[in-house]
């Protein structure tokens, strides 16, 4: 999709899209989702949208609403959202979440609608959500409050990925002050629904929306522009950063994408989460400090121990002597093959190509190998040998002849049977760094 601006800013007061963005958006997207809460903001989008859209495109688009059950009313906005796609013959969709208050509500409410989006979205769908230049003002001052660093200064991307299925959310109104979109949706007399949460003081977001902006727009009349213009212009910088530090971190990552502990420590002190975090960006993952400090703790404990990090999506390990970003763990399956067919694995997948009964079986402790010298040697060491790294020992396949083990995928092979062949490929989400051979 194009990153040409979505609004056309000759006609930002009518709300008006560029059309070669929308023409863009509807052309290279499957499906695209507005996410719709029933109030202003979301109400102002669809309608925008509604506006501009040919009839091809709207059988392209779709709302989606996330019923937190967090207010009593929750349950007329989501009939009032079904109405509304009723109305307009829309595609609807919704979702209900339980939100947990063991921490904060605001960020267990969002991470769940959250959740909702990456669940729904498939592989080139795209989300639009309805933020605007007054929630980016908010969202950088909560995190400057909070003590982020200079990448969350940058606010809220206009568009980015969603999840691992290859969907994107976009943000079409992040230079549309609240002001604008209140006097759209009164010139269009449209009606919405308010969450009496919003006016909730106790809501750090709220408080900073009621209480700090007002005064502030009081003595800087543009201070949320600024604010975001700020943001606009250490996001261009950071861009420049981003290209910069990728050309010598290449120097420190190897051919499966691990990160050398090596090189890491061989940088100045002061810039070891630097490039720790600038590797975890390359991998689409995104750890608190805190984490990232833990993780450097990880990475200087003995070699000969197998620490690991985990988080929700994925875990991180350290194998001679390089950090790894893999997958959540999955089980193993087992099971027989049949010629010619893939047999598909969390990980892997297999194709017998000869003509044997092997069946896939749970990695045999204690087993000994034939090499071809005519000498054993016990599996344990010669996983070691081979420096399998540990998050693969159970995954391989281990293929039988009945109860002899006769080959692990491409390997080893038993010198008995030099006839078997099988086709063995693994996903690179699960890297396994060592030299392959082939038969």
């Amino acid at each position: 999709m194009k990153q040409s601006s979505p609004l056309d800013l000759t006609k930002q007061s009518e709300l008006t899209f560029n059309p070669i963005w929308l023409n863009a958006l509807f052309a290279h997207a499957d499906r695209v989702w507005v996410g719709f809460s029933g109030g202003v903001d979301s109400q102002v989008l669809l309608h925008a949208l509604l506006q501009q859209v040919s009839k091809e495109q709207k059988q392209k688009l779709a709302v989606l609403h996330v019923h937190h059950g967090l207010s009593a009313n929750a349950d007329a906005w989501l009939e009032n959202a079904e109405q509304i796609c009723q109305q307009h013959a829309l595609h609807f969709e919704y979702q209900k979440v339980r939100v947990s208050s063991a921490s904060s509500l605001e960020e267990a409410a969002r991470e769940a609608r959250y959740q909702v989006f990456e669940d729904v979205l498939s592989a080139q769908d795209v989300l639009l959500l309805a933020h605007h230049q007054d929630d980016q003002a908010e969202t950088i001052l909560f995190r400057l409050l909070r003590g982020t660093g200079g990448r969350g200064l940058t606010g809220m991307p206009q568009m980015r990925k969603l999840g691992q299925q290859g969907a994107y959310l976009y943000r079409p109104l992040l230079q549309v002050t609240k002001a604008q979109i209140l006097h759209y949706a009164q010139k269009h007399k449209l009606q919405w629904v308010e969450d009496e949460s919003n006016q909730d003081d106790c809501f750090s977001r709220n408080f900073l929306r009621h209480n700090i902006l007002p005064k502030l727009q009081t003595h800087f009349t543009k201070a949320s522009q600024n604010v975001v213009a700020s943001a606009d212009k250490l996001r261009q910088d950071y861009l420049v950063l981003t290209e910069l530090a990728a050309e010598k971190l290449a120097h420190g990552v190897n051919e499966f994408g691990g990160l050398s502990v090596e090189w890491l420590v061989s940088q100045s002190q002061t810039q070891h989460e630097f490039w720790l975090r600038e590797y975890l960006i390359t991998q689409d993952i995104s750890l608190t400090l805190s984490q990232r400090l833990n993780l450097l703790t990880m990475l200087a404990s003995s070699t000969d121990k197998q620490p690991q990090c985990d988080f929700p999506l994925g875990r991180l390990m350290r194998h001679q002597g390089y950090l790894y970003c893999l997958p959540v763990e999955q089980p193993v399956q087992y099971g027989s093959l049949i010629l010619g067919q893939k047999y598909q694995r969390a990980f892997d997948q297999l194709t017998l190509l000869s003509a044997h009964n092997v069946e896939l079986k749970p990695r045999p402790l204690g087993a000994k190998l034939l090499q071809t010298n005519g000498q054993h040697r016990e599996l344990k060491k010669w996983l070691n040998d081979q420096q399998i790294p540990v998050w693969w020992r159970e995954h391989l396949p281990y293929l039988f002849i009945q109860d002899e083990l006769v080959a692990i995928g491409n390997l080893w092979r038993h010198p008995a049977y030099s006839s078997l062949q099988v086709n063995w490929q693994i996903d690179p989400s699960l890297p396994l760094p060592i030299k392959q051979a082939s038969f």
